[in-house]
């Protein structure tokens, strides 16, 4: 069964890597599934990277600590 993810699911690469966020889901020219995440690095930066669907891999994570940056 093919993975599917929206807006807001949590993903990792598969080879390793923070905890990210979907942000965006779009193709490329080819036809093939890209998603866009989004990360804080250990400086609170905020980071975004666009990768092939089958890059990445579904992960519920642990508890989210949300930057400093986001809360209200």
């Amino acid at each position: 069964m093919a993975t599917r993810f929206k807006v807001g699911d949590t993903v990792r690469l598969k080879s390793g890597g923070p905890l990210t966020t979907v942000s965006s889901l779009t193709t490329d020219f080819d036809g093939h599934p890209v998603v866009k995440i989004t990360w804080f690095d250990k400086s609170d930066k905020e980071c975004s990277g666009s990768y092939l669907k089958d890059m990445l891999t579904a992960d519920a994570g642990g508890p989210v600590i949300p930057s400093p940056k986001m809360s209200s």
